[in-house]
């Protein structure tokens, strides 16, 4: 069984369900040490302010549908990335390398967009499958 079928083994309604319940906050800061990335960056690419975020933890501890949506797609590609480069580190820095292949951009930035994404899993595919550019 591969990373990424370990990390989605619960079903596609039980994910959909979280994403519109919202994650919790926690979820981000989890998804940002496994990254070792720094909150901000994370947080830029989810499209909230560290202010809201603030207000959230106090409020609901519950990240926006649509935020949650974008998390669990960063969450889905990081497993993509472990499965092709075997190595979690190695997944990590990948995504927070500049890619010729994607335009110089960060994969993790592209991650903002459903099109963005899309880029990176194709580019991640193809790494997969032995083409290189």
């Amino acid at each position: 069984m591969t990373y990424q079928e370990t990390a989605f083994s619960k079903s596609a309604s039980h994910t959909i369900g979280a994403v519109r319940k919202g994650f919790s906050t926690g979820k981000l800061d989890n998804i940002a040490r496994l990254l070792g990335v720094d909150r901000a960056l994370l947080l830029r690419v989810l499209g909230i302010s560290e202010r809201t975020l603030q207000r959230k933890n106090v409020v609901s501890a519950r990240l926006s549908p649509a935020a949650s949506d974008r998390l669990a797609r960063i969450d889905r590609i990081y497993a993509l990335a472990v499965d092709v480069f075997g190595d979690t580190q190695m997944a990590a820095e990948w995504l927070k390398r500049p890619s010729r292949a994607l335009g110089k951009e960060l994969p993790l930035r592209l991650l903002d967009t459903d099109a963005g994404t899309q880029q990176v899993e194709r580019e991640l595919r193809q790494l997969q499958h032995g083409f290189v550019f």
